[in-house]
């Protein structure tokens, strides 16, 4: 994500939260975007960056089942929410923590993440500024 050419209009997080969740909602959104104003409105992107030596993968799994896996297309970390029991293990181990780019949804009592939405992020495509590109590896 360029910071520099963000203009922090959150359509990212729109059509996010619309493509996974069916609403549009920044609390659902796989990325977030956060202006820190105070700082002369430095703007910046949290979201997964799919890190190599993953440890959400290596800490996440409920009752003997992983409940994250590696998808085989695109190579994200991926929560299988039928099998997260939102003990939120993943969210402390992340190299990123607490700033972890992975979410809880209360209602539901999942964990949730940037998948790559199958290998073409939408926030990518729909960025009106083409500030952010996918994937950035962090490991």
């Amino acid at each position: 994500m360029d910071g520099n050419i963000c203009a922090g209009c959150s359509v990212c997080e729109a059509v996010c939260s619309l493509n996974h969740e069916g609403v549009v909602s920044p609390q659902f959104a796989r990325v977030r975007i956060i202006d820190h104003f105070v700082d002369g409105h430095r703007i910046e992107a949290n979201y997964c960056r799919q890190c190599t030596g993953a440890e959400c993968l290596r800490v996440c799994r409920t009752h003997g089942a992983q409940a994250i896996y590696v998808d085989k297309k695109t190579g994200a970390r991926v929560i299988d929410p039928e099998k997260c029991d939102c003990r939120q293990l993943c969210i402390k181990a992340c190299p990123r923590y607490p700033d972890s780019p992975i979410f809880v949804d209360p209602a539901r009592k999942v964990c949730f993440k940037c998948d790559l939405c199958g290998g073409e992020p939408l926030c990518v495509k729909f960025c009106p500024e083409n500030a952010l590109s996918f994937p950035e590896e962090a490991s």
